[in-house]
């Protein structure tokens, strides 16, 4: 039992040290002064949107090929598809 009782404190404590090291992150008034989304509404939604293009009538993906989709049209969707291209090593 009291092995158990370190345990917890110790991972206490970690959760403890790691959010003090991002306190910055979860600034809630300074994110909300700024413009940014503070909940994960618009990350959801979006992830959403981007898995129902993959599941189109007649579409068969396999898992590696599907992520690989994903990434280039989260890519394209966030913005990041000219500068993520122009900063790739070429062969």
């Amino acid at each position: 039992m009291q092995r158990r009782v370190e345990l917890r404190k110790e991972s206490l404590r970690l959760l403890r040290q790691y959010i003090l090291e991002r306190w910055e992150m979860v600034d809630y008034r300074q994110a909300l002064a700024r413009g940014w989304d503070i909940g994960s509404g618009p990350t959801e939604a979006a992830c959403n949107n981007l898995t129902l293009r993959l599941k189109r009538t007649g579409m068969k993906w396999d898992p590696d090929h599907a992520a690989a989709m994903m990434n280039l049209v989260a890519l394209r969707e966030s913005g990041q598809w000219n500068l993520y291209w122009r900063t790739r090593k070429t062969a």
